[in-house]
């Protein structure tokens, strides 16, 4: 079984780097993305868009195919929203969206498309500098207004997918988020069509629920999804439907 996380707007692969290791440890091939424009310069992130993104997840997927016959996409905030895509044009044996950015906790997103000549980037807190150099997180200390006018394009078009989304799915959300909105959850779990679902709230948990409080339950639940996952394809048979919260 192979597992591809996909990391958020703006950041890079350290995000999700724990719970890479900790999957790794379980017996899983992991695939790391780094989504086109992050990890780098803030100016490659301002000339990219939403195609370049997906471009970057196919990618992944494609080179994980390449050793695993089965993959699990594992997409935090904006990579939750590009495994969605993925999910309803490739085949997955599982999805776990992470605080999947469907709801962003922000009136000037819509705007952003419109913005972006007059306005060329967005500086963020000093306590979210903070917190990434606390937890080892490389992410850019601004957000261009081009690309958060892309992230507005992709969720617009990728909402419409979720009902046709079949692959099993299990959605986690912080109720402490300050940047997705923590109920936009309750209705992921009711729009996507998987009849194979499930949504968990941590309860301790803001944004990058990877790095929170949360995390070691977090992980052990991830792993036993993937692990469940790849016990009923060797069987031949679909696990029975997770709980929808705990």
């Amino acid at each position: 079984m192979g597992v591809l996380l996909v990391h958020g707007f703006t950041a890079s692969p350290t995000e999700l780097r724990p719970l890479g290791d900790h999957l790794h440890q379980a017996g899983f091939s992991i695939q790391g993305v780094r989504l086109a424009g992050h990890g780098t310069h803030l100016d490659d992130l301002a000339r990219t868009t939403r195609h370049g993104w997906y471009e970057s997840v196919l990618s992944g997927y494609r080179e994980l195919a390449e050793h695993c016959e089965q993959i699990v996409a594992i997409g935090l905030s904006m990579g939750g929203v590009l495994c969605c895509q993925l999910a309803s044009e490739r085949p997955l044996a599982g999805l776990c969206l992470l605080a999947p950015s469907f709801e962003v906790r922000s009136r000037f997103l819509f705007l952003a498309p419109w913005l972006r000549v007059l306005i060329r980037k967005i500086a963020k807190s000093p306590a979210t500098l903070q917190y990434y150099e606390q937890h080892g997180l490389f992410s850019y200390p601004a957000m261009p207004v081009a690309a958060l006018g892309e992230l507005y394009r992709l969720i617009g078009e990728v909402r419409p997918r979720l009902p046709h989304i079949t692959t099993p799915c299990r959605t986690y959300m912080g109720m402490r988020d300050s940047t997705v909105e923590p109920d936009s959850g309750f209705a992921i779990y009711n729009q996507i069509g998987s009849e194979k679902k499930g949504l968990i709230l941590l309860h301790n948990s803001n944004h990058i629920l990877s790095t929170e409080p949360d995390a070691d339950l977090l992980f052990s639940s991830i792993r036993r999804f993937v692990e469940h996952r790849a016990i009923g394809r060797k069987k031949g048979h679909s696990p029975k439907a997770v709980p929808q919260s705990t």
